[in-house]
């Protein structure tokens, strides 16, 4: 481990890591119960290993990182004065994703993705790295719930199958639109929650955020989003459950928001849940959502665990 982030982790403290192996417990105890539960609805867990569609999945994670390490790399430079090479981002994104797996999440997610920038040779306070990661959780809750929105709306009839692909385009338009007017207020805002973290007496520098930059971060956040829902496709089709797309698209919002919670480590338990019920309403067999949950917790260890090996030789600014 990065000697910076070992410090981190460190400075929890015996009483942090009790909590934090407790929450473990809690978030098994959390899988076993919807597993239970799956079963005594009558789910018969059947997997069947597709290697091509698991690559698919592969595939889908690594463009997931790629555009999300991109847009972390341009909030940090527009936020901070960290300039770091594209492939510090890249790694250590990957890195702390499979951390995130086994260790609190919003902490390594927030200090543990800060405290590696420094590992990687930024100069920068923890602190002022934090700034644009806080953004970042910004921006990934608000898109997810506008998509619950639409997913509630097309779930109860109040849209017609036939409008419901290009409902679901207008509102990612509609999102694109205001989240890149947006975006220098919400920059704006991390800032000062950074301020108010840090207890800072004067208001900080708001950065000049430009039409340009606006516009690569919005493409960027939705980029991320598709791109994740390819990795659950690939990773639930991998194991024998290829789940049809718009009940994918419509089931991710309330399992993507469950897993921004950051209670249990990598949201363990909480995101299932919000998996499994979800597509239960939406159809879904109960043994295939006992396989998929398999499937996409496996993918995000396995996979962003393969990329954070294939991209060690970018752990470090050269």
């Amino acid at each position: 481990m990065n000697e910076p982030v070992g410090e981190e982790l460190r400075a929890v403290g015996a009483g942090g890591w009790l909590r934090a192996a407790l929450r473990l417990v809690l978030g098994l105890g959390l899988v076993g119960a919807v597993v239970w539960f799956l079963r005594e609805a009558g789910g018969t867990p059947r997997l069947r290993l597709v290697p091509w569609a698991w690559a698919v999945g592969l595939l889908g994670s690594t463009l997931a990182n790629a555009v999300t390490a991109r847009r972390w790399q341009l909030l940090s430079e527009a936020m901070t004065d960290a300039r770091l090479g594209y492939g510090v981002y890249f790694h250590h994104l990957a890195y702390t994703r499979v951390l995130g797996q086994f260790l609190p999440s919003l902490l390594v997610d927030l200090l543990g993705r800060s405290a590696s920038l420094r590992a990687a040779g930024s100069r920068e306070s923890v602190g002022r790295l934090l700034a644009p990661l806080v953004l970042e959780r910004v921006l990934d809750l608000v898109l997810p719930a506008v998509l619950l929105g639409w997913a509630l709306a097309w779930h109860h009839g109040a849209l017609a199958d036939a409008w419901a692909w290009p409902s679901l385009a207008l509102v990612v338009a509609v999102f694109a639109v205001l989240a890149t007017a947006m975006l220098r207020p919400l920059v704006a805002a991390a800032l000062r929650v950074r301020a108010w973290l840090r207890r800072e007496g004067t208001a900080p520098a708001v950065p000049e955020v430009g039409g340009a930059l606006a516009r690569s971060i919005t493409v960027l956040s939705l980029s991320r989003y598709a791109t994740v829902m390819l990795q659950y496709w690939g990773a639930g089709a991998g194991l024998g459950v290829a789940l049809a797309p718009l009940v994918l698209v419509a089931a991710a919002p309330l399992a993507q928001l469950a897993g921004l919670l950051g209670i249990t480590p990598g949201a363990l338990g909480l995101q299932e849940g919000g998996w499994a019920g979800a597509l239960a309403l939406l159809g879904t067999d109960p043994g295939d959502i006992v396989v998929f949950l398999i499937a996409a917790r496996g993918a995000m260890i396995v996979n962003f665990a393969l990329l954070s090996a294939a991209s060690w030789r970018w752990h470090r600014a050269r």
